[in-house]
């Protein structure tokens, strides 16, 4: 997908195909969640830099799969010099206590990822009035 986007990027990693070899091989996608979490990795490396962050933001984490959540640690956890600002967000109302979001934060933090966890409370009609 990354390789559609940005027909550069593969040079950054052999496991790109062509869509068109993509195509060729039936559509299946050749690359697992670990080439996609170390491809991003290597992107994220390439373009960011202490002068030139590069902040990243996902939504409505708590749709995400278990496969997703580890392609986002493994690019978040990447210690070889990317420099991101990640705010991922979820609906605490869609999650229980067991849901993989906080298996992933937990993991960011086992993985010495800085981690902040905002909590946000819906507007009551007042607030609404104010604004």
């Amino acid at each position: 997908l990354l390789a559609r986007i940005v027909k550069n990027v593969k040079v950054l990693s052999p496991e790109f195909v062509s869509p068109a070899a993509a195509e060729e091989a039936g559509g299946r996608d050749t690359m697992n969640a670990r080439s996609v979490g170390f491809t991003l990795s290597r992107f994220m490396r390439l373009v960011s830099s202490p002068k030139h962050p590069v902040m990243l933001f996902l939504d409505d984490l708590q749709w995400a799969d278990d496969t997703a959540l580890d392609v986002i640690h493994t690019f978040l956890s990447d210690t070889m010099g990317s420099c991101m600002f990640f705010v991922g967000t979820y609906r605490d109302n869609e999650v229980h206590a067991d849901h993989a979001v906080f298996d992933l934060m937990k993991k960011l933090e086992s993985s010495h990822v800085p981690t902040n966890k905002v909590s946000l409370t819906g507007l009551d009609r007042d607030d609404l009035n104010t604004m």
